[in-house]
C-alpha cells in the first residue's frame, strides 16, 4: 500500500469524523465548552522505546511525515523523565498494578486493581475528580473492562474478573468510556445474562456501537458508551485494510476528539486518558509491524491532542508507557550493520498476525503459504510454512516463562530472517542480499523490567517538580497537584507486597493468557 491509498483509507478519517478538527476544537473554546483545566493521559500499553523509535523511522521515511510525538519530545515546553514500573510484588508488572500507580500513587501486586493485597481500598483520580465535579472517562482500543482503564475504577483483586469490573463502570459515574468488549455487556454473552447496555440507557448514557453512531453523537449532552467490537478492538494495519472493520470500528484520533469535546465543556475541569492498548498485544505476539502502526496511530492521537491543547492551554498533557514488552529491538543486519535500515523497510504487511492466523485456520501448508507471503509481502520456503503450519495447530502446552504465543512467535521470527553471502574471491559481500526480510528481534513474549519514558507537556508543566528519574507513583502526584486534589491513599511496603503473592496455578495461567489476547 502505498503513501497516497494509506492516508485516503485512514489519516483522511481521522480529521472527518463529523467536521474538521479545527471545527470540533473551535467549538471547544466557544461560550458553549471548554476553557477548562484538564488532564490528558496518554498510554502506550507495552510501548518499549524500540516501536516508538521504529514508528518515527517509519512516519520519516515510508509516509514523509514528521512524528508529532517526537515533535512533542524536542518542545522545550516538555519535561522527559524516565520512570521505574515495578509493582509491589515484583520487578515486572503486569498492567494492572502500573495502571493503579499512576491512579492512585500507591504500589499493589500483579493482577491486582485499584486494592491493596490485604483488601484495603485505594481511591482513584477519576473517583476523586468525579467528586470534584470534575468530568473524567476514558477511550482505549483494548477492552474497556482491560486492566489499564479498569484501575483507574474498579476495586476489583483479580484483573480477569471482567464481568464484575463491567458493573464496576457501571457505577462509576464517568462521562465517556469507549473502546471493545461487548461479551461483557451483552446480556446473550454474559454468564448471568445481565444486560448492561439497558442498565446503562436507564442511567442517560447514550449507547453506540458503530463509527457511524459515534458520528451521530458528537452533538448529544449524554454520557456516552461506545463499545466497538466483541472482544478488543481490531489492530490498526487491519482496519485500514479492511474496509468492513474500517466502517465499524472508529481510530484512537476519532474516539479522543469525542472524549475532549464532550469532558471539556465541565468548567470546573477534566481527567481524559487514552491508551494505545494494542501495542503490548503485538509485542506478545513478536508482531512487529502491528506494534508500529498501533503505535503510528497514537502519534495521531497526540497530534489531535496537541491541537486541542493550542486551543485550550489550560490543559496538562502526559504521554507514557506502563511497561516494556517482549525486548523488542532493531537487530544490526548486513555487513558493519548497513543494511539495517533497509531491513526495517522491508516490513510492509497488510494485516496483523491476528488476522492473518484467523484465515490460515483450517487450511493446508500451501494456502498458508500464500496466505502469509500476500499479507507479509515476504516469500517464504515451504519448509517454513510447515513450521507456522505446525504450530498454529499443535495443542498449546503452558510452560511458565516459555513462549506461548504461537505461530506468532514463529511468524516474527521468519519475517526477521535475512541471508547475507560473500564473494570470497574478491573479499565482499555480494549485493543484493541473497534474502533480505525485517530485522526486528524479540526476547520472549513476555513483559520486561526496563523503565519507561515520560512526557509532559503543558502550560505550567515545566513549574512541576518533576526529576529525571521517578517512579510511576508519582504521576499519580503531579496529576493531583495540577487538578488541586488532595488525597493520599494508604501505601504497602514490598517486604510486606510479597508475602501476600501467590503464584498462579498453570491452567489460572493458561486462561489469564487466553483471555488477555482473545
Amino acid at each position: 500500500m502505498n503513501r497516497r491509498d494509506f492516508l485516503k483509507t485512514s489519516l483522511a478519517s481521522f480529521f472527518t469524523l463529523v467536521a474538521s478538527s479545527q471545527e470540533i476544537f473551535a467549538k471547544a473554546t466557544s461560550s458553549n465548552y471548554g476553557g477548562s483545566k484538564g488532564v490528558v493521559f496518554i498510554v502506550g500499553d507495552g510501548w518499549p522505546l524500540g516501536v516508538m523509535r521504529t514508528m518515527n523511522e517509519f512516519i520519516e521515511r515510508k509516509f514523509k511525515e514528521k512524528s508529532y510525538l517526537f515533535s512533542l519530545l524536542n518542545n522545550p515546553r516538555s519535561r522527559i523523565a524516565l520512570q521505574n514500573t515495578s509493582s509491589l510484588s515484583s520487578i515486572v508488572t503486569d498492567s494492572a498494578p502500573a495502571s493503579v500507580a499512576w491512579a492512585t500513587g500507591s504500589k499493589t501486586i500483579n493482577r491486582s486493581l485499584a486494592v491493596l493485597p490485604n483488601g484495603t481500598i485505594l481511591r482513584t483520580i477519576f473517583e476523586l475528580g468525579t467528586q470534584a465535579g470534575l468530568s473524567c472517562g476514558f477511550v482505549t482500543t483494548t477492552r474497556i473492562t482491560h486492566a489499564t482503564p479498569a484501575a483507574w475504577y474498579s476495586h476489583n483483586p483479580n484483573r480477569d474478573d471482567e464481568e464484575s469490573i463491567a458493573i464496576d463502570l457501571l457505577n462509576s459515574n464517568l462521562k465517556v468510556a469507549m473502546g471493545g468488549g461487548d461479551r461483557f455487556f451483552n446480556p446473550e454473552r454474559r454468564k448471568d445474562r445481565l444486560d448492561l447496555y439497558a442498565k446503562f440507557v436507564s442511567r442517560g448514557y447514550k449507547v453506540v456501537k458503530t463509527r457511524e453512531e459515534l458520528k451521530e453523537c458528537m452533538a448529544d449532552e449524554s454520557p456516552i458508551l461506545g463499545i466497538f467490537s466483541s472482544s478488543h478492538m481490531s489492530y490498526f494495519v487491519d482496519r485500514i485494510n479492511d474496509e468492513k472493520i474500517g466502517k465499524i470500528e472508529p481510530s484512537l484520533p476519532e474516539m479522543a476528539m469525542v472524549a475532549l469535546q464532550k469532558l471539556s465543556k465541565n468548567r470546573k475541569g477534566f481527567i481524559l486518558q487514552i491508551e494505545a492498548g494494542r501495542i503490548d498485544h503485538a509485542c506478545h505476539a513478536n508482531d512487529a509491524y502491528a506494534a508500529m502502526m498501533d503505535s503510528y496511530e497514537l502519534d495521531k492521537t497526540v497530534g489531535v491532542v496537541l491541537e486541542f491543547i493550542n486551543k485550550n492551554p489550560d490543559v496538562l498533557l502526559i504521554v507514557t508507557s506502563d511497561h516494556g514488552n517482549s525486548g523488542y529491538g532493531i537487530n544490526g543486519t548486513g555487513p558493519e550493520y548497513n543494511d539495517s535500515t533497509e531491513a526495517l523497510m522491508s516490513y510492509k504487511n497488510k494485516a496483523s498476525f491476528e488476522y492473518m492466523i484467523r484465515k490460515m485456520r483450517n487450511q493446508d501448508v500451501r494456502t498458508l503459504k500464500e496466505i502469509f507471503e500476500t499479507y507479509t509481502g515476504q516469500g517464504i520456503s515451504i519448509e517454513e510454512a510447515e513450521e507456522i503450519y505446525k504450530k498454529l495447530n499443535e495443542k498449546k502446552k503452558v510452560v511458565m516463562n516459555d513462549i506461548w504465543y504461537e505461530p506468532e512467535a514463529t511468524m516474527g521470527m521468519f519475517l526477521r530472517k535475512s541471508v547475507y553471502e560473500y564473494d570470497h574471491q574478491e573479499d565482499r559481500p555480494i549485493n543484493p542480499p541473497k534474502e533480505r526480510r525485517g530485522n526486528v528481534g524479540f526476547t520472549s513474549t513476555n513483559h520486561t523490567g526496563e523503565d519507561q519514558l515520560v512526557i509532559v507537556y503543558g502550560k505550567e508543566s515545566y513549574l512541576r517538580n518533576l526529576k529525571s528519574a521517578i517512579d510511576n507513583t508519582h504521576l499519580y502526584d503531579l496529576m493531583c497537584s495540577y487538578m488541586n486534589i488532595k488525597h493520599l491513599n494508604p501505601k504497602m511496603s514490598k517486604k510486606d507486597g510479597v508475602l501476600y503473592a501467590k503464584p498462579l496455578s498453570p491452567k489460572e495461567w493458561e486462561r489469564h493468557l487466553r483471555l488477555h489476547i482473545s
